[in-house]
């Protein structure tokens, strides 16, 4: 990954924790629940595991829990928090694996798309082929971008309010997109308005399901299961959210 990349992951974490707070239990607690499940006791792998908002609850289930993430900011955020010494964390880039395994589940949630060159991504699951145990899973989230951000200018996509934390101020987050479908990118401006406003500025390759599943036959994985949310329920034509399962085929 390039120097741009991690500049921009730098300066993400600067706003990142306030963002996640402003997630409703709705969201989070499903998520850590099924990959619990999924983990069943067994070592798990969380890549780009940020500033651990699911690495440490996982923990907190009695689950191994180990990580990597490009960003240092990140992880220095990470190994402040009550918990973050039980975790196992390294500072890398995601489709290396860097680290030896093998683990019963591996999970990446919202990060794959990150990746913005389809070699990495399969070298991604080429590595996570690599260190899962038997019978082990691997899970990914990943999006369907809505039809309307391909146009030529920036739409506004999101729009919530971020609690005070890191900013001196309850602030207000407006997210623009701009969607590239040829060369498969979503360029993000996220405006943080505060009294300090705020831009930073990210790119993600977004991965068509079937596409996502090439790549994991490519690399010796085959799908296990595909839900549209982390409650579980069926992936249908409509689903914005891709939650995907893969075992060694």
């Amino acid at each position: 990954m390039d120097a741009h990349a991690v500049n921009n992951y730098e300066s993400y974490a600067e706003f990142y924790d306030s963002w996640q707070d402003s997630w409703p239990e709705s969201v989070m607690t499903p998520c850590v629940n099924m990959l619990a499940d999924i983990a069943a006791g067994r070592p798990a792998l969380e890549l780009a595991v940020g500033t651990g908002r699911i690495a440490l609850p996982l923990s907190q289930r009695g689950i191994e829990v180990s990580g990597v993430d490009l960003s240092e900011s990140m992880l220095a955020r990470l190994r402040r928090k009550p918990g973050a010494e039980k975790l196992s964390i390294t500072q890398g880039d995601m489709a290396d694996v860097p680290f030896e395994g093998p683990f019963g589940l591996i999970y990446c949630v919202a990060s794959f798309e990150y990746l913005l060159k389809q070699e990495d991504q399969l070298r991604f699951f080429v590595n996570v082929e690599k260190r899962l145990a038997t019978g082990g899973s691997l899970i990914i989230q990943t999006i369907i971008p809505n039809d309307a951000i391909f146009s030529n200018d920036f739409r506004l996509n999101r729009m919530s309010d971020l609690p005070s934390g890191d900013f001196e101020m309850a602030s207000v987050m407006l997210m623009g997109v701009k969607g590239d479908p040829v060369n498969q990118f979503l360029d993000q401006r996220i405006m943080v308005l505060g009294e300090k406003p705020k831009v930073f500025h990210h790119k993600i390759r977004f991965v068509w399901p079937n596409e996502l599943d090439l790549l994991a036959r490519c690399a010796g994985l085959a799908l296990h299961a595909r839900w549209g949310n982390w409650q579980r329920d069926t992936f249908v034509s409509t689903s914005r959210l891709v939650i995907s399962e893969y075992r060694r085929a």
